[in-house]
């Protein structure tokens, strides 16, 4: 029974939305088939990434660098392209320089390793695939015996 999101939830989100990044790459729209993906926890977005994902050659190091964009997001809780173009005071020591990380809907999220604004769009596109995917389960949910979810 639905009870938020999950790392299921999420690797189904990927899987509807990784068809259209390789369309991006046959058409030449982006850099390259390679990348990251990494959904934080919203309940823990320190902790664990709830869900990762790998495209292609250095995925393991366009992964890090999603962690790091996505963990940004979540403590600005905001968009790395809004952080740097408006509030570029708030950045630290240590923060990643490069845009794709993405805060929506109380969800924390990176993917790097195309242009930034690409990396951004991934994101905008799985988080429309969590919220779909997370409703469609809270439908379920309603129909089942009980007050509480889980």
């Amino acid at each position: 029974m639905f009870a938020g999101v999950t790392r299921e939830i999420c690797e189904q989100a990927w899987e509807m939305v990784r068809p259209g990044f390789e369309r991006g790459v046959e058409l030449g729209l982006l850099n390259g088939m390679r990348g990251g993906l990494v959904i934080l926890d919203p309940a823990d977005p320190q902790g664990e990434p709830l869900f990762t994902a790998g495209i292609g050659d250095g995925a393991e190091e366009f992964i890090d660098n999603a962690l790091h964009k996505a963990r940004l997001s979540a403590r600005e809780q905001i968009d790395t392209s809004r952080l740097r173009q408006d509030y570029p005071h708030r950045y630290r020591p240590g923060d990643i320089k490069w845009p794709g990380g993405l805060y929506r809907h109380g969800l924390a999220l990176g993917f790097s390793g195309v242009q930034g604004e690409y990396d951004e769009m991934v994101c905008e596109w799985v988080v429309a695939a969590i919220r779909a995917i997370s409703r469609i389960q809270f439908q379920e949910a309603d129909a089942a015996p009980g007050r509480l979810l889980g």
